[in-house]
């Protein structure tokens, strides 16, 4: 029930992205600060998703995908949906303060007033809420970079940030592409009213070859430097377009769109955990030397 409640797989994704953002920033890390605000981001990411639950209950009802939502089925109320939704929110902001950064804290509140206030709001209105939405997911790594000492105007956080916002507008899109009858059943705005499915499927590859690009020029200006993290993301990034070209020339049904949209976040979740790592694996040659002594 609480996993489902708090969405916890992409509540914990967006959190150790904070992480991501506060690895990132080159200088010595308090790891112990870094962590606690890993906790206060998944907290309020928890939170947001409680909330969302008990604000979109009606429109969860009506799709496949969320139908089994703990409200939905009428294992909690939404009483009990606020009353979590607020203990979590509060827990998070309790330890956002505690990190005693102004920054971070006013991030953290607008990204929570952005998600359950503007955009939660927007897709009763428009189905492109997902591209002013998708800034949610921008704000924790650039958090995370702050707090770590780095200014919001560094290159290297603005790249970080603009390359989750490539990512989470294809993230939405091939999920509606998984599950198309939710688009009518939801009584949102019908975003294949707007786009035929075929051309969602173009744009989608548009998107995901930016996202591509976005990544490949970052590694050009330093997002990542040990060397076994970058043979390990271009191996990772060619099974990623050996997937993507096979999608292409499939035929549009929902399994085909589900298996992309499963292998999108793995590529990702990957990418993160490269990103968090680098500076160590940089500062670590021994196995970059195994590697080489054994390509001879």
């Amino acid at each position: 029930m609480f996993r489902r409640l708090t969405r916890a797989q992409l509540s914990f994704l967006v959190a150790f992205s904070s992480l991501t953002g506060y690895l990132l920033y080159p200088a010595e890390s308090n790891v112990a600060h870094g962590l606690l605000l890993c906790l206060a981001v998944w907290l309020l990411a928890a939170g947001g998703s409680a909330l969302n639950q008990v604000q979109e209950k009606d429109v969860d009802a009506r799709m496949f995908r969320t139908r089994n939502r703990p409200l939905v089925t009428g294992y909690l109320g939404k009483r009990s949906g606020v009353l979590i939704s607020g203990l979590l929110i509060i827990a998070g902001l309790s330890v956002l303060s505690y990190l005693n950064n102004n920054q971070v804290f006013l991030l953290g509140c607008f990204a929570l007033i952005w998600y359950n206030g503007v955009y939660t709001s927007l897709k009763r209105l428009t189905p492109f809420a997902v591209l002013p939405g998708s800034l949610c997911g921008a704000i924790p790594p650039v958090m995370g970079w702050l707090l770590a000492g780095g200014t919001a105007t560094d290159y290297r956080i603005i790249l970080l940030a603009g390359i989750i916002v490539l990512w989470q507008v294809p993230h939405f899109w091939l999920l509606a592409l998984a599950y198309p009858e939710d688009a009518r059943r939801s009584g949102l705005p019908n975003l294949f009213s707007r786009i035929r499915p075929e051309r969602l499927k173009r744009l989608i590859l548009i998107w995901i070859i930016a996202l591509l690009t976005g990544i490949a020029s970052g590694n050009l200006f330093g997002l990542l430097k040990a060397d076994i993290l970058r043979i390990g993301l271009l191996a990772a990034m060619l099974l990623f377009v050996g997937m993507l070209i096979r999608y292409s020339r499939s035929k549009l049904e929902p399994k085909a769109s589900s298996r992309l949209f499963a292998g999108l976040n793995l590529f990702m979740a990957l990418w993160f955990v490269g990103m968090s790592v680098d500076r160590y694996a940089a500062e670590n040659t021994t196995l970059l030397s195994y590697l080489r002594v054994f390509l001879g």
